[in-house]
């Protein structure tokens, strides 16, 4: 028998824990849809006084069965596949920031923005993002982790403006 209820993917906190987990859950948690060729066949299960089947009831009003015609669910199928969308780890988000190139372990570098805008460092870690450097300031070593975007290596050339 062909029968569907319409679900949506969503993504919930574990209870007592910091972890999420994504589930499918019902968007009419009641309903169920059948094709109408199978309404003797679901009638004859409705009626049966044991059945192997989870107890249902088909949908009635003043008596009369009513039909959902299939143009009428569009709206919960197009939830159904929006929501099953935006649950793949790609789609609908935006693109995380790109990575630029790492600089290596000890590279002279030059702060270009910034606090430390004009100190010269040398690098002691880098993944690209965000790079740790050890400054002097006022005679001593310090590190101060930075965004790569804010560092000029010295092998790097400069634009220079048109005059």
């Amino acid at each position: 028998m062909d029968v569907w209820t319409p679900t949506e993917h969503i993504k919930r906190r574990v209870p007592r824990s910091k972890s999420t987990e994504h589930r499918i859950v019902p968007l009419a948690p009641t309903y169920a849809f059948a094709r109408r060729v199978h309404m003797a066949d679901l009638q004859h299960i409705e009626r049966m006084d044991v059945s192997p089947h989870p107890r249902f009831s088909i949908f009635r009003y003043y008596g009369e069965t009513v039909f959902v015609r299939h143009r009428e669910l569009s709206p919960l199928r197009v939830m159904q596949q929006d929501s099953y969308l935006s649950s793949l780890p790609a789609s609908g988000r935006s693109p995380g920031r790109a990575r630029g190139k790492a600089y290596d372990v000890g590279d002279e570098v030059t702060f270009t923005t910034g606090p430390f805008t004009g100190f010269k460092g040398f690098v002691d870690l880098s993944d690209g993002l965000t790079t740790t450097v050890i400054v002097s300031l006022f005679g001593r070593a310090q590190e101060v982790k930075v965004e790569t975007l804010q560092l000029r290596s010295r092998n790097v050339p400069v634009r220079k403006k048109a005059a």
